[in-house]
C-alpha cells in the first residue's frame, strides 16, 4: 500500500473498546501530558482520525493495534467517548509499512523523549538490519550513528523498569545516570529512582549519587536497596526543614564521607589549618586534588595595586604559614 492509497481510504466508525490500550508493536507515544489535545478534542472534536491495523479476531469484532494517533485515541477514551472515525489499513499492510507511518507521523509534529527513542529504535531494529538503522534512522532521531548508542537505546525499551522509564521520559533521569543503572538488577534500580522521584538531583549529581551508592554497596557487602533504607539516608529525605539543594548535599556529602573516610579527614584537617592563618577577605588557598600532587594554590583577589601590596603585607606577617602542609602529615 503506498501513501496515496492511504490518504484515500476512508474513514469508519470503530468502538474505542476493539482499540488495544497498549503502544502495541508500533507505539513511539510515552510519558506524555494528554491536557492540551484533550482540552482541543473537547472543544471542537476529532479533526484527524486516527489509523488502525487489524490485530486478529477478538469474538464477533475485529481487534486494532493503533498505527497513528495513540495519544488521540487515549483521549477519547479518557473523555468516554464509545466510538470514533478512524481509518483501518488493508490486512495486507506490513509490519514495516505500519511503522514507518508511525515514526513520519510523529516526527512531522514533535520531538521524542529518550524513552520513545528506544521504543522507536527497537521496533525498528527489530525489522531492519542494525547498520540501516545506525546509518538511516539514528540521524532523523537527534542521536549519533554509533552502535553503543542504539544498544544502549534498545537496553533502556528492553530492560528499564517503568520508573526509571518515567524520569527518563520527563527529565528527570538523564542519559548517563540511566546507563549505570542499567548495569544493577531491578531492586538496586527501583531503589535509586525512588530517591530520584523523592529528591531531584542534577545530571552530575545523579552520576555521583549512584557512583558512592554502588562502591558502598561492594566495600560495605551489602545489598543497595539495604544501604538506601538506612534511618541516616531516609532521615535526610524527609526532613521537612530542608529544601531540595540542601538534601540533594547532605545526601551525597553522607555518602561521600563513608566512601572516602580517609579524604573527608583530610579535608577537614586541611580547612582546619587555613581557618587558624585568620587571613581576611581575598584570600583563597586551593590544594590538589586528593591532595595527592605537590602543588597548591593560592588565589589573591584584588581591586589595585595598593590593595594588592596591603594583602601580600598581611600574608607575609603570617607566621603560621610555616604549619601549613600537608594534611597526611598532620596525622588528619
Amino acid at each position: 500500500m503506498n501513501i496515496f492509497e492511504i490518504a484515500n481510504i476512508l474513514p469508519q466508525q470503530v468502538k474505542l473498546s476493539q482499540i488495544d490500550d497498549s503502544p502495541g508493536p508500533y507505539g513511539m507515544s510515552y510519558g506524555f501530558d494528554l491536557s492540551l489535545l484533550e482540552a482541543s478534542i473537547n472543544k471542537i472534536g476529532l479533526i484527524n482520525s486516527p489509523l488502525l491495523a487489524t490485530k486478529g479476531k477478538g469474538g464477533a469484532e475485529d481487534q486494532f493495534w493503533v498505527v497513528a494517533g495513540f495519544r488521540r485515541i487515549a483521549v477519547l477514551k479518557a473523555l468516554d467517548v464509545n466510538q470514533a472515525p478512524c481509518r483501518v489499513l488493508s490486512p495486507e499492510t506490513s509490519t514495516l509499512q505500519c511503522l514507518m507511518l508511525n515514526l513520519y507521523d510523529n516526527l512531522a509534529v514533535r520531538d521524542f523523549n529518550a524513552v520513545e527513542t528506544g521504543m522507536a529504535l527497537t521496533r525498528l531494529a527489530e525489522l531492519l538490519p542494525e547498520q540501516e538503522v545506525i546509518k538511516n534512522f539514528m540521524p532523523l532521531l537527534n542521536l549519533p550513528s554509533h552502535e553503543e548508542t542504539l544498544h544502549l537505546f534498545v537496553r533502556i525499551e528492553t530492560a528499564l523498569d517503568r520508573r526509571g522509564k518515567d524520569l527518563l521520559a520527563c527529565g528527570s533521569l538523564s542519559i548517563q545516570a540511566a546507563k549505570l543503572l542499567l548495569e544493577m538488577d531491578s531492586a538496586a534500580r527501583n531503589e535509586i529512582c525512588r530517591y530520584f522521584s523523592d529528591v531531584k538531583f542534577s545530571k552530575n549529581q545523579q552520576a555521583q549519587f549512584i557512583d558512592f551508592v554502588n562502591d558502598l554497596s561492594r566495600i560495605e557487602n551489602q545489598s543497595i536497596p539495604e544501604l538506601l533504607n538506612e534511618p541516616d539516608l531516609i532521615t535526610i529525605c524527609e526532613n521537612e526543614q530542608m529544601n531540595n539543594p540542601q538534601k540533594v548535599r547532605a545526601l551525597i556529602k553522607l555518602l561521600r564521607s563513608r566512601r572516602l573516610p580517609h579524604l573527608v579527614k583530610a579535608e577537614k584537617g586541611f580547612n582546619r589549618m587555613v581557618k587558624n592563618l585568620e587571613l581576611p577577605a581575598g584570600f583563597q588557598i586551593t590544594p590538589p586534588p586528593y591532595f595527592e600532587g605537590p602543588n597548591y594554590k593560592l588565589e589573591i583577589f584584588f581591586k589595585d595595586g595598593r590593595d594588592l601590596i596591603e594583602k601580600l603585607v598581611i600574608l607575609a606577617k603570617k607566621d603560621a604559614l610555616i604549619e601549613l602542609e600537608d594534611p597526611w602529615n598532620k596525622g588528619a
